[in-house]
């Protein structure tokens, strides 16, 4: 009888567990956008990434845009219990040859903003050691 009691405890522990089970965070769709251009310069600056889905894969297009927005990165997106994350590897040719940058990046949202940190190897390239704030955005810059 006793067995009996603490298999439907477990039983009902476990029917309620999954009822308060966190639902998965939803994968973000559109364009984010910081990017702004400097009033002195002309210069252009900050991120924006473009979230979709194609053939059943989340992906993200990206690009980071310092002093002149030059290169795009298409990279699949990975979902975790609070975020996401992407990569993408930069090349760079040279009269020394090719060199290659790994680029980290994980997103998060905040309210109706997207923030990003990223990463070059181990090195946290957050200006001042603070993510970059993103707003969604009808169309790219």
């Amino acid at each position: 009888m006793r067995f009996a009691g603490i298999i439907a405890l477990s039983a009902l522990m476990l029917a309620s567990t999954s009822a308060v089970a966190k639902k998965p965070m939803a994968w973000p769709t559109g364009i984010y956008s910081n990017v702004r251009m400097s009033a002195e310069t002309g210069d252009l600056g900050g991120m924006e990434a473009r979230f979709y889905e194609e053939n059943g894969e989340h992906m993200v297009e990206f690009v980071w845009c310092e002093g002149w927005c030059n290169q795009t990165y298409t990279s699949k997106l990975t979902r975790y219990d609070n975020g996401f994350e992407f990569h993408y590897t930069e090349v760079y040719e040279g009269g020394e040859g090719t060199t290659k940058s790994d680029y980290h990046f994980v997103a998060w949202p905040d309210g109706k903003k997207l923030k990003i940190s990223a990463w070059q190897g181990r090195e946290s390239l957050d200006y001042e050691g603070k993510p970059q704030v993103l707003r969604r955005i009808k169309q790219p810059f």
